[in-house]
């Protein structure tokens, strides 16, 4: 496949970033060959967890950032959307509308975990189709 194999974007954790980082990612996995499809349902992915960093991550901290990165590696994509801050309050439940972007990240993903501890990392895994 064409182009660079890995990408990161380094972006303040502000609700215009979301926009500059699916354009970004859009044209990466496009340049890598990666189908339209996919390629959207990355984005989709990625875009939630940027959400979760951008709403959740800094409560009541300074303002930081958000990390993506992606790699193309053999028959797959692997995607990290990382923050320095932290997401869950203890004792925090979702609302009725609330709390459905961790699903909706494992329902597009072939693989997804998060990892806590200083700041939190959302590891996702998309297999190249076809």
């Amino acid at each position: 496949m064409p182009g660079s194999g890995s990408l990161l974007l380094v972006v303040p954790a502000r609700d215009e970033q979301p926009g500059v980082v699916r354009r970004t990612l859009l044209a990466w996995l496009a340049a890598q060959g990666v189908a339209p499809a996919l390629g959207e349902d990355i984005v989709l992915a990625v875009d939630e967890g940027m959400a979760n960093s951008i709403e959740h991550g800094y409560r009541d901290l300074p303002p930081g950032a958000v990390r993506v990165s992606a790699e193309l590696l053999p028959g797959s994509v692997r995607v990290e959307v990382r923050d320095d801050g932290r997401w869950h309050e203890p004792g925090a439940v979702a609302g009725a509308h609330r709390g459905r972007g961790l699903g909706m990240m494992r329902a597009l993903s072939s693989a997804m975990s998060v990892g806590t501890g200083a700041g939190t990392t959302v590891s996702l895994a998309f297999t190249l189709r076809g």
